[in-house]
């Protein structure tokens, strides 16, 4: 009953969530493919706090005229009425305040690739805080019964920033000229593979409608749903002399070139896009495209032409042709720009956040308290929950070599006796200043698959019961008042951790508590690559700190930190070995750790994703029942300090690249207060 009831809530969330980034008229029926199919529904019955009234009159920000000079009307810019976006909701279901346009979005960044692209990136489809999502850049999206075909509709009257058509012809660009040749590096995505050397067929039926076949099923979770798959378009007239004939694959749509890789690497430079190797240039447009000044867009802002993500200042200008609305009409975004400041110095960006010149912060949890005190009102936190299962984490090697140890940590009363042993309170005033609440190692709130009685399951701090479970596990008091395996030989619980992983500031403190319980403890730390090496080789005993790999987003993100189907995280060791390897080497999973494998086999063979999460859901039954991996705080998250001037800035929301590559925090959406 219970599983029925979060499955129903989860379906009401998605549904309710949905309404929040709807086209502004239901779609017209698909016409393709002519097998039958399973239409995504991307108008559902809008939250009563939604405006149900029509939007009649779209308006602009000021800048474009007055600024950038284009006089064409609103309305010539935007989509066909029936396939705007109309932007309601944030990311976490919370309705938007209708905005107010002008001025700008000061932040610090610039020099990363990613910096640019997190507030600005469109995908593919858009996802909510809940794992829920909608169609995007894409209207909507069909496929067939057996997951062969799928069919992604455009919207019609769609423009890149420099107001030249986007259509179905910017799709096989992509696909055939920059992708699937690898010219952009990135042809390995999985989604877009049909088998080990043969990819997806990519047919343009008309100028907004395509069709992607494979000869193999593709589920949601492998397509649509798929991390890596994040877009695929490219402004083809602005591209169409930037792809040299060496990189040039047969395909019914586009010509050879006829272009030399010199040719294009001048033609490149002439854009302001200068790169020495063709397959630098490639990547470049093709997929680092957001970090390309003047290179048209359908995101939001796109950079401003000559300039670099290297410059110690860069601009990010908004798109006058972006396809997105407010619940009133207002074309989206209401800023103008986002500014881009590097800092040098250490502690110079919060400088800068204090004296108003910066408006969103990232900080670290020891600097909140100190910033917000001394700004008061003119300042808030913003709080990204992580889906890391806790923090101050320790694991142990359920597959050594030694047979006591391996009995020992395979005895879930071993595992509950170093859970009791930590006085949890004093651990988060040591290693937190209390900033972290005493938690247990199991999903966040927040979090898919959140259970309150499993964050506080063996938190209680009791070093009687820890000692008695330890006696009752086999373990013998010594002399010297450590225990030891019951056939006399000494039990060290050694502990591994690598540099700078802040786990050899939390073994001291866990040392007095196992030492005081009975258990003696050694500290054993690696560089990153000679840690990894004692992982592989199966030669540790247990892990402190962050480098366990447990826990996530959930099984729609990754497998490998819930399952052991691969050598992958240390929890689960050679059991994982065995598995990846299909029992070449490596250690047989048995009883709970095997059924975990059992229930991932029938997850992947389902595409309904309800299924899959009532699967995903008894595998966190599972790792509750068994906590393979000890945690003693809750996870620290992602701190965001906003100016309080900056309005629409959601909160609560998940920290993880899945959703972060979906634009989570949509930028286009935050406005300043006069």
């Amino acid at each position: 009953m219970k599983k029925l009831f979060a499955l129903l809530l989860a379906l009401a969330m998605v549904l309710s969530m949905a309404a929040c980034g709807a086209p502004a008229a239901p779609e017209t029926a698909p016409t393709t493919p002519q097998t039958p199919t399973q239409t995504t529904e991307t108008t559902p019955t809008p939250a009563e706090t939604l405006p149900t009234e029509p939007v009649e009159v779209y308006t602009q920000a000021p800048y474009i005229t007055d600024v950038m000079g284009i006089t064409a009307p609103v309305e010539e810019r935007l989509p066909v009425v029936d396939d705007i976006f109309v932007s309601q909701c944030d990311a976490t279901g919370a309705v938007l305040e209708i905005g107010t346009y002008g001025g700008d979005i000061n932040l610090v960044g610039g020099g990363g690739s990613w910096d640019l692209s997190r507030p600005t990136l469109e995908t593919i489809i858009r996802r909510n805080s809940d794992g829920s999502y909608v169609p995007n850049v894409i209207k909507s999206y069909e496929y067939s019964e057996d997951y062969t075909v799928w069919t992604f509709h455009l919207r019609e009257g769609m423009k890149w920033s420099d107001g030249d058509d986007f259509n179905a012809d910017d799709i096989t660009f992509w696909y055939y000229m920059c992708h699937i040749n690898n010219y952009d590096t990135k042809a390995s995505w999985a989604a877009l593979k049909d088998g080990e050397e043969a990819f997806a067929v990519l047919e343009k039926v008309d100028d907004y409608t395509v069709t992607w076949t494979f000869q193999n099923p593709k589920f949601p979770a492998d397509f649509i749903e798929n991390g890596d798959f994040k877009w695929c378009w490219a402004p083809s007239h602005w591209l169409a002399d930037l792809i040299p004939s060496s990189y040039y694959v047969e395909n019914p749509y586009w010509e050879d070139t006829g272009l030399s890789d010199e040719d294009v690497l001048k033609n490149g430079q002439a854009k302001g896009v200068d790169k020495a190797t063709v397959k630098d240039l490639g990547k470049e447009i093709a997929y680092y495209f957001w970090n390309v000044g003047g290179m048209p867009t359908v995101n939001s802002f796109s950079l401003v032409a000559g300039e670099s993500r290297n410059d110690t200042v860069c601009h990010m200008v908004r798109n006058p042709y972006y396809w997105k609305v407010d619940a009133q009409g207002q074309q989206l975004p209401y800023c103008d720009q986002l500014v881009f400041t590097k800092t040098s110095a250490d502690g110079q960006d919060q400088l800068m956040f204090r004296s108003g010149e910066i408006d969103i912060l990232g900080v670290a949890m020891q600097d909140i308290a100190s910033i917000l005190g001394d700004m008061g009102d003119a300042a808030v936190l913003r709080t990204f929950a992580s889906v890391d299962w806790g923090g101050v984490k320790v694991t142990f090697n359920y597959t050594h070599t030694d047979p006591n140890y391996a009995e020992l940590f395979n005895n879930i009363k071993f595992r509950e006796a170093i859970s009791i042993a930590v006085d949890r309170a004093q651990v988060s005033e040591l290693l937190s200043d209390g900033f972290l609440a005493p938690g247990q190692c199991a999903p966040q709130v927040g979090n898919f698959g959140y259970d309150e009685e499993w964050i506080t399951k063996w938190t209680e701090y009791d070093v009687a019961k820890a000692q008695t479970l330890l006696e009752e596990c086999g373990l013998v008091k010594g002399a010297d008042g450590f225990y030891d395996f019951a056939d006399g030989s000494d039990f060290l619980l050694t502990f591994y951790g690598y540099l700078d992983s802040g786990a050899v500031n939390e073994y001291p403190v866990l040392e007095q508590y196992y030492n005081a319980v009975g258990i003696k403890t050694a500290w054993k730390e690696f560089e990153v690559a000679a840690f990894d090496m004692e992982i592989d080789n199966n030669t540790w005993t247990a892990v402190i700190g962050p480098h366990t790999s447990i826990g996530g987003l959930s099984m729609r993100d990754r497998v490998a930190p819930f399952v052991p189907v691969q050598q992958a995280a240390e929890w689960y060791g050679d059991f994982g070995t065995w598995v990846g390897t299909n029992g070449e080497s490596g250690v047989e999973p048995t009883g709970d750790m095997a059924k975990l494998v059992e229930i991932w086999k029938q997850w992947e063979a389902t595409p309904i994703a309800e299924e899959r999460d009532a699967f995903n859901l008894e595998i966190y039954d599972i790792h509750k029942a068994n906590l393979w991996t000890i945690a003693y705080l809750e996870s620290a998250g992602t701190y965001n300090l906003v100016t309080s001037s900056l309005h629409n800035y959601p909160d609560n929301l998940v920290s993880c690249d899945l959703y972060m590559y979906a634009n989570i925090v949509h930028y286009e959406n935050l406005f300043k207060a006069q």
